[in-house]
């Protein structure tokens, strides 16, 4: 019987998409963070954080488009058309960097 590790929530190599890079860098404008960082911690997403916290997590494909927040009870995922989009979330991004910034 061997052990066997599981990848989960372990920051992988970054791939995301040019949309997910714009949307990277919406959440930057919006927090005024220079410490948010893009990582891959999951296949199915990409998520923006600043150090252990995730602020949002998104994925915007031809398929999915789409941006959540971990702090919301059962996170919701809010749909978006646009990179752009994100900015109309605005209050729901300083809330989730409200959550984090009372932890670290």
């Amino acid at each position: 019987m061997g052990i066997e590790f599981i990848n989960y929530g372990q920051a992988r190599e970054r791939i995301a998409t040019e949309s997910e890079l714009e949307i990277f860098e919406v959440l930057r404008s919006i927090t005024g963070r220079e410490d948010l960082d893009l990582v891959r911690k999951s296949d199915n997403y990409v998520s923006a954080v600043i150090g252990d916290w995730d602020l949002a997590r998104f994925k915007y494909t031809p398929r999915a488009k789409w941006i959540q927040f971990p702090f919301e009870a059962k996170p919701p995922k809010h749909k978006i058309e646009t990179p752009a989009d994100v900015a109309d979330l605005s209050d729901l991004v300083m809330k989730s960097l409200e959550h984090i910034l009372k932890y670290v």
